[in-house]
Parts: C-alpha cells; sequence; structure tokens
C-alpha cells in the first residue's frame, strides 16, 4: 500500500477523495471497454452502435449552393 505523506494545511483529505473518485472513473471506464471489446470479438463482427456504421464508413450529404 502507497502512503502519502501531507503538510498540515495542504487538504490531503481532499486528495484522497480526489484519488478514489479517479479510481470509480477508471474503473467505470475499463468495464465499458471490456463491453465493447466482448462485443466487437463476438458474432459475426457487426456492432450496432448509434451513429456508427459496420465499416467504418459514414454516408455524407453534400448540398450546393445557389
Amino acid at each position: 500500500m502507497m502512503t502519502t505523506k501531507c503538510r498540515s494545511g495542504t487538504g490531503c483529505r481532499e486528495s484522497s477523495d480526489l484519488d478514489r473518485e479517479l479510481s470509480d472513473v477508471l474503473i467505470a471506464i475499463s468495464v465499458v471497454s471490456r463491453r465493447i471489446a466482448d462485443r466487437l470479438s463476438a458474432g459475426d463482427g457487426k456492432l450496432n452502435m448509434e451513429g456508427g456504421s459496420p465499416h467504418g464508413k459514414s454516408k455524407r450529404t453534400v448540398h450546393a449552393r445557389g
């Protein structure tokens, strides 16, 4: 276990709370990443994500100004 030494009045308690919050965010990111990886490796290779397409190409509409 790592210990942190803090001077008095430097907010060591706040630092500990921020470390815990950062840890929670990183865990959430890893959970989501794992779910995406599982979806990519499962089945027929199609990924149904909002705003995306299975082949990485999106349609673009160009309007001419007149």
